[in-house]
């Protein structure tokens, strides 16, 4: 015959655990500013591990890593800049990248990374400089919708976040 005392303890936790969110638009932006930083650390990430010295056709392979990581992040910022263009905040033109080559980031966005070629409407593979500028054009984007690290307004070398 068992005792009392030998019976296993009840764990209180086994039961359905319920969670409540309080502000489900603050939790929402939450979700989506942690989106957009993780595919921009990704953007980095590869970024930072090419190796110096690579086989012609593996360059091919890790440009088209880049590009894609940064449509990637593309893809995260994109409804956000829909949103904004669809109230007036970005125009048509803002989605145009500076410099000779003027690419639609949502043309590279859309083709996962690939840029018109010079001679043609087919698509190419972009080299790194011109991904990372697409990259810093998406980042100039974000930053136009308040997202991000902005400058203080009192011109210090202080950096906030705004949301």
């Amino acid at each position: 015959m068992s005792h009392p005392d030998d019976a296993e303890p009840v764990d209180e936790t086994d039961e359905a655990a319920e969670i409540y969110v309080a502000d489900p638009d603050d939790y929402a932006k939450t979700r989506k500013l942690k989106a957009l930083n993780d595919a921009k650390s990704h953007v980095r990430q590869v970024r930072n591990d090419r190796p110096g010295l690579a086989k012609p056709d593996e360059w091919d392979g890790l440009n088209h890593r880049l590009a894609e990581a940064v449509a990637s992040y593309g893809h995260e910022l994109l409804p956000l800049l829909e949103a904004a263009q669809d109230a007036g905040v970005v125009g048509d033109g803002d989605f145009y990248t500076d410099g000779p080559r003027k690419d639609d980031v949502r043309t590279f966005i859309n083709t996962d990374g690939h840029v018109k070629t010079a001679d043609g409407p087919e698509f190419e593979v972009p080299p790194p400089h011109r991904a990372m500028t697409v990259y810093r054009h998406l980042q100039k984007l974000e930053r136009e919708l308040g997202l991000g690290l902005q400058l203080d307004e009192n011109e210090t070398d202080e950096w906030e976040v705004e949301v």
